[in-house]
């Protein structure tokens, strides 16, 4: 089962069948009930998560106020994968993701992924490429944005924060 949701993520296609079924043999099948945390904002996250089923909601604690949705990530559309930067990162997690409904997804362990890279696995090695593309996409849409609503700011033009910020967190695994 796990290979062929490995197949079905975009983020897994440059791998071979033989490399995907390395990373199968490392992924465990994990469920979550609605309301459950995935991934904790502020504390460790050591997990990729590839979303097969459900949805989950992506929040950031704002000073003064309650968390924000940034996103939500419906997996019944397509496969969705959350965590990436928890893979390749050490660093405390940026948001906080929760199951809004039932969950089921696939977890790679970042302990097990870095025993991958230590013995020099080439799939590990592609698998990185793709997320750090996938995180300079992320990075480049934020410049154009923050560059747009600059220019609308200093021309004294009304800036709609709101919709600055759908705009930032829209098309999350993209």
């Amino acid at each position: 089962m796990i290979l062929r949701e490995l197949e079905k993520t975009p983020l897994f296609s440059p791998l071979e069948p033989k490399e995907l079924e390395e990373f199968a043999r490392v992924c465990e099948e994990v469920v979550y009930p609605a309301g459950d945390v995935l991934i904790q904002e502020g504390r460790p996250h050591e997990n990729l998560f590839v979303l097969l089923s459900g949805e989950v909601e992506v929040l950031k604690r704002v000073p003064g106020s309650r968390p924000r949705v940034l996103a939500s990530i419906d997996a019944g559309r397509e496969r969705a994968v959350v965590g990436e930067v928890g893979l390749l990162a050490e660093n405390a997690a940026t948001a906080t993701v929760r199951a809004r409904t039932k969950v089921e997804a696939i977890r790679i362990p970042r302990a097990k992924f870095r025993r991958m890279i230590s013995g020099g696995n080439p799939a590990a090695y592609k698998l990185s490429y793709e997320v750090a593309r996938t995180l300079a996409r992320r990075l480049s849409r934020l410049d154009e944005e923050v560059a747009h609503t600059a220019r609308e700011l200093e021309g004294g033009g009304d800036v709609d924060l709101e919709a600055f910020r759908d705009r930032l967190m829209t098309e999350w695994s993209a």
